[in-house]
């Protein structure tokens, strides 16, 4: 008797280097495999939530937050599909500042603490430039729209100047002034 295929679902963005595995041109051996092409927030978001899939793409940030938490029920998989250089996810405006060590000391707006482009991107700055993190003001709201919130609980380091804007979103403040500079995986609409 042939054993029953495993049934998985897997969300994941749709990646070039993932796509024949997602489309069925690679077959997954003794696996029916339903892939589901979404976009990471959805993604993020429905797996952080409900628990909505049997393998997904996850921000690595959010992992390892989930994983400092008791009884997390997450295992990791060593595959990276976001494969992007995080120097590119700094917006500001034609005013603003010229060089990334102009922006020491600024408000910096961020779409979640725990987002990996915002940690790689703050890595970068603390690691790269030597701008201690303590010496920036921490905006966190949605890109484009108001109303986006941490997706996982938050232990936001002694000294960090960190604050949540959840009427306000990114976009609207880097244009007013609020912001000097924003990072985020994607860019803010003004900027397109």
């Amino acid at each position: 008797m042939a054993k029953k295929a495993l049934k998985l679902t897997l969300a994941i963005s749709d990646y070039d280097h993932v796509r024949d595995l997602t489309n069925g041109v690679v077959p997954v051996e003794g696996v029916d495999l339903q892939a589901l092409d979404l976009q990471v927030e959805e993604i993020f978001y429905r797996f952080l939530k409900f628990r909505e899939f049997d393998v997904c793409e996850l921000s690595f940030a959010k992992y390892v937050s989930l994983v400092s938490q008791p009884d997390c029920d997450v295992t990791a998989l060593p595959v990276f599909p976001s494969r992007v250089f995080r120097q590119s996810s700094f917006y500001v405006r034609s005013d603003g500042p010229a060089s990334i060590e102009e922006i020491r000391g600024l408000r910096v707006g961020i779409p979640e603490w725990a987002q990996t482009a915002s940690v790689y991107s703050r890595g970068y700055l603390a690691e790269t430039v030597g701008i201690p993190l303590t010496e920036m003001e921490w905006v966190q709201a949605g890109v484009n729209e108001p109303g986006r919130v941490e997706k996982v609980s938050l232990r936001i380091p002694e000294g960090i100047n960190y604050r949540s804007e959840p009427t306000k979103c990114l976009n609207d403040m880097l244009l007013s002034g609020e912001l000097d500079v924003v990072m985020s995986a994607h860019a803010p609409r003004s900027i397109e």
